[in-house]
């Protein structure tokens, strides 16, 4: 029997973790060092690398894990039996729903353009929920009292998610910005898959630790994964088949923090994301990156 109330945990991971921001550094001698004969990406490079700015390796290859626990809004739960149209439940029931996700994702990306990032993630989700569901039945004799009754019921799932996403990043100096937007879609065996759209806007700053490239940035993210999850399970009653539809999405769907990158190398790329959205939810990303 598939176990529906933890489906919509999972929408607030399919968006993908926070895209890292490679910037100049500004600190190359010359025009061309780092340039590997025979590349064209990023085109319009030169432009760049004529002002003595330092560009990021064209390509990118890396995982991507991420952590995050938030709340979950349920807006209205609709059940049938049979082939019947489903019918709302939310005169005698209501449901509210916290998770924690584990998300592992590949990465690949590639600068097409001094300041324009694209690329696709795929990866893994495992989900962990708890549920509660306030349920008021009728009295079971005339003029009685309503029943009221409180289940909470755990859960898990895990599926599959893919994406495509841009960044744009430009700055001043020291100062840098950069827009991430991505959207993605996870199968998580439900009779269609879920889509969303997360878009991250970053402000930073870029200089050195020591002798390598540090980059350190606060952020705001956007979550737009609400969504209708639908599909069948068994009535524990009889054995038929009950059809539901669940709207949902994040309780809270900004978040706010910040991040921090370091260049060990100039192949490789080590960051670090986390935020919160002040009402208990909170994620951790990290993520390496090798460039080449």
């Amino acid at each position: 029997m598939r176990q529906f109330p933890a489906a919509w945990a999972l929408l607030l991971i399919i968006g993908g973790a926070p895209t890292v921001v490679p910037q100049a550094t500004g600190d190359e001698p010359t025009a061309t060092a780092g340039v590997t004969p025979g590349r064209k990406l990023p085109f319009l490079g030169h432009l760049a690398r004529d002002r003595g700015i330092e560009l990021p390796l064209p390509f990118g290859a890396g995982a991507v894990y991420y952590y995050i626990e938030r709340d979950i809004a349920v807006s209205d739960v609709r059940v049938a039996r049979g082939g019947a149209t489903p019918a709302s439940a939310g005169d005698f029931a209501q449901l509210a729903s916290n998770s924690s996700v584990h998300n592992l994702n590949a990465k690949f990306d590639v600068w097409l353009l001094p300041f324009v990032n694209v690329y696709a993630i795929a990866g893994y989700v495992s989900n962990r929920s708890e549920t509660t569901l306030d349920m008021t039945l009728p009295a079971l004799l005339p003029g009685g009292e309503p029943r009221r009754r409180r289940l909470t019921v755990p859960t898990s799932i895990e599926g599959s998610v893919g994406g495509l996403g841009t960044t744009l990043a430009g700055g001043y100096g020291p100062v840098f910005m950069a827009l991430d937007i991505n959207g993605a879609r996870a199968d998580l065996g439900f009779d269609e898959s879920f889509k969303a759209t997360v878009v991250s806007l970053r402000a930073g700053w870029n200089g050195r630790l020591g002798q390598r490239s540090f980059r350190a940035w606060a952020n705001a993210t956007h979550w737009d994964t609400f969504a209708t999850a639908s599909g069948t399970v068994a009535d524990p009653d009889d054995g038929s088949t009950l059809s539901f539809e669940v709207d949902q999405g994040p309780k809270h769907p900004w978040t706010y923090g910040g991040g921090l990158q370091y260049s060990a190398r100039r192949w490789l790329d080590l960051a670090g994301d986390f935020g919160t959205d002040f009402h208990g939810g909170w994620y951790i990303a990290i993520v390496p990156v090798v460039r080449f």
